[in-house]
């Protein structure tokens, strides 16, 4: 809901800079004095309506058969919209002067178009009219007077204030009128009432006319029809002003929720994490023995021709002292995946191919062709470091130990978009690691760096195609079996992100309707005794409350800032929401920090806010509404750029809190092809899984 008042306020926004009046001719001399007639007095009344004092005005001008012209301000017309259309009911004429009260001149232009705008679309709302009136209470400045005219406004200018008339001097009153004069008044209080009727009884006798402005300067009525899109936007804003108290309480009790759910997981963060880095430098001053078992490595891929090749040299330029076996599973692919890793010619790797059958599918494939009982599962687009394995190994010398969750790092973060996602990986995915693993109930092992044990997978049956989210599916059933899940943030994988928007948007749409998959399957862990319940009780009330509930709520802060900045007039607003932003700041910069990386990249983060978190706000909603439904999901990959392969060398493990440079691989030196039993082609005939 939060997400769809965003978009509709956005929208209204976005068509309140739309509604324009249509260019009419000037009606002023060359002194910027409207032509008025001689003998013809315009009354232009501001600030109305005024529920007390403008039916009186009416009455008045309807007892001496005199039009006059409105100025109204767009928040009252949406309090007393009757008001308004007795207005033109009666023949006056109708203009704007901004949507609150006040010089709407003095502001800067964006601002001043959007209060002109909302003040239309009250209009709208109470008339289903716009209008080209603007009515000029202040002195205005040449430039803001030629683009409001260029904007299609009239600007009435009067040529006497209420306030200097000389009331008492009936001959003076008459000579004013004579020369014809439009004369300002505002709907204020029982004086202006008085004003008006000693006015009108005063010098109708005396023959002058009193008219609105369209029949003093015999032009066109200024009111037009404002559309179905204009009403239907001015109902909606009208009705957001009207109902603000219920709106304001609303928003109140969404961002208090979310602010006390942002504060619960800052508190996590520098708690949890921080043990966990406590109980890691324990462990460093005194380390059990270096633990080396043979390990197998299994490279699903799907179309990963752009950096398959440096994704498996990179897993056989390792310093693990054991035997690494590499398989790679192509599932179907058809830019000749299979075959650039064939021509590498390098020893200890397999390739099976396999007809499309999904992620899932290629995984067994590969774990049923596997000799060792250590597992690596890796993407086809992520790149190890030298002692990536050894490092992800380590936990596996406690027997208990089922898997381990290695460091995803973002390769291509140059751009801005990968910066996001090096912020969101960093202060995201990886810290919320950081704080599961201390509470051990870690609820996915990523696809791009993981390692199993063939029991822990024997256990669970495999690797599930029920959902798209393999890695959250299967670590929370590994959980469950009774295994411990750990994760080691020294073992690090360089992996390329998405680098358009759209396929961002449709990589996360997976994770998240996958997420959300696995947690439905799971939903009874909570009532698993012992150890294994923990994923049931923290583990995926953790994903409720961080990934589902908190995105769901967020844009309720970023209603929250355009309601009060442009409907509640309440500046505070922007106060709270960059509070927010530092709470978001301090959290990040803590990960970046555990994480070894330099805070350079948090200058993204402001603007991370406005894009890319409207974006995740949008794929955990679709996601949900998928899931509602009961809809499915295919296993999809991402265009790839290389980058991965081209951002890592292999001779050297880049220096702690350092991307890597970016410079080309270096060819594989040539070698003798090995022997049959070192590298091996296999065909594996799948059926296809059903969708």
């Amino acid at each position: 809901m939060g997400t769809a008042l965003l978009l509709l306020l956005v929208f209204l926004v976005i068509h309140a800079y739309s509604v324009t009046t249509s260019p009419q001719s000037d009606t002023k001399n060359a002194d910027g004095v409207t032509d008025v007639p001689d003998n013809t007095v315009a009354l232009v009344i501001h600030d109305s309506p005024n529920p007390k004092w403008t039916p009186r005005l009416l009455d008045a001008l309807r007892a001496h058969g005199a039009h006059a012209t409105f100025m109204l301000v767009g928040t009252k017309v949406n309090e007393h919209p009757e008001l308004v259309r007795r207005m033109l009911d009666e023949g006056h004429d109708v203009g704007v002067t901004g949507f609150r009260p006040g010089d709407v001149s003095r502001l800067p232009g964006w601002q001043r178009d959007l209060e002109l705008s909302l003040a239309q679309q009250a209009l709208a709302s109470a008339t289903g009219v716009h209008t080209r009136l603007f009515g000029r209470a202040y002195d205005v400045a040449p430039d803001t007077l030629a683009t409001l005219r260029g904007d299609g406004y009239l600007v009435v200018e009067p040529t006497e204030d209420a306030l200097s008339l000389p009331w008492g001097d009936l001959p003076a009153l008459s000579a004013i009128a004579q020369r014809g004069t439009v004369i300002r008044m505002h709907d204020t209080g029982s004086v202006t009432v008085d004003e008006v009727n000693g006015l009108l009884s005063t010098m109708s006798i005396r023959g002058h006319r009193f008219a609105n402005l369209s029949e003093a300067l015999h032009i066109p009525r200024p009111q037009r029809d404002a559309g179905l899109a204009g009403q239907v936007t001015g109902h909606v804003t009208a009705a957001a002003q009207v109902y603000g108290g219920v709106v304001v309480v609303v928003l109140n009790t969404l961002i208090i929720i979310a602010a006390l759910l942002a504060v619960l997981r800052a508190l996590m963060q520098l708690g949890l994490a921080n043990t966990a880095r406590r109980v890691a430098r324990e462990r460093e001053a005194n380390p059990p023995p270096w633990y080396s078992p043979p390990v197998s490595v299994i490279v699903p891929a799907y179309n990963e021709s752009a950096n398959i090749e440096a994704t498996v040299q990179s897993l056989l330029a390792n310093t693990h002292m054991a035997d690494v076996e590499v398989i790679v599973v192509d599932d179907g692919s058809t830019d000749g995946t299979a075959d650039l890793v064939l021509a590498l010619g390098l020893p200890g790797v397999h390739v099976i191919r396999q007809r499309n059958a999904g992620k899932s599918a290629a995984l067994n494939t590969g774990i049923t062709h596997a000799k060792h009982d250590i597992l690596i599962l890796v993407d086809g687009d992520t790149v190890f470091e030298p002692e990536t394995i050894g490092h992800l190994v380590q936990p596996m010398a406690d027997e208990n130990v089922g898997a381990v969750s290695g460091n995803t790092k973002v390769a291509n973060r140059r751009s801005l978009l990968g910066r996001w996602q090096h912020l969101e990986y960093c202060a995201g995915s990886n810290l919320d690691r950081q704080i599961l693993n201390a509470l051990q109930c870690i609820p996915t092992v990523p696809g791009a760096i993981g390692a199993f044990r063939r029991a822990a997978l024997a256990k669970v049956g495999g690797i599930s195609s029920q959902t798209l989210a393999e890695d959250t599916d299967l670590t929370i059933a590994i959980t469950r079996a009774g295994w411990r899940v750990t994760y080691t943030p020294d073992a690090r994988a360089w992996t390329e992100v998405p680098a358009t928007l759209g396929a961002l948007y449709r990589q996360r749409y997976r994770w998240s309707f996958g997420t959300f998959q696995s947690m439905w399957k799971h939903r009874h862990s909570w009532r698993d005794r012992g150890p294994a319940g923990r994923i049931g009780r923290y583990g995926l009330l953790y994903l409720l409350a961080f990934q589902l509930i908190l995105p769901l709520l967020g844009p309720a802060m970023d209603v929250f800032v355009l309601y009060g900045m442009f409907v509640a007039d309440a500046p505070h607003a922007v106060l709270l929401w960059l509070g927010f932003l530092a709470i978001q700041t301090a959290g990040a910069g803590y990960a970046l920090h555990l994480d070894g990386e330099s805070l350079r990249p948090l200058w993204g983060l402001p603007l991370q806010q406005v894009v890319y978190r409207q974006l995740t706000y949008l794929v955990v909603i679709q996601s949900v509404v998928t899931a509602l439904h009961g809809a499915q999901l295919k296993w999809q990959s991402n265009a790839r750029s290389g980058q991965a392969a081209r951002l890592l060398t292999y001779k050297t493990k880049p220096q702690a809190g350092a991307a890597p440079q970016p410079q080309p691989h270096p060819a594989p030196a040539p070698m003798p092809r090995p022997p049959a039993e070192m590298l091996a082609e296999v065909t594996v005939e799948i059926p296809r899984v059903a969708p």
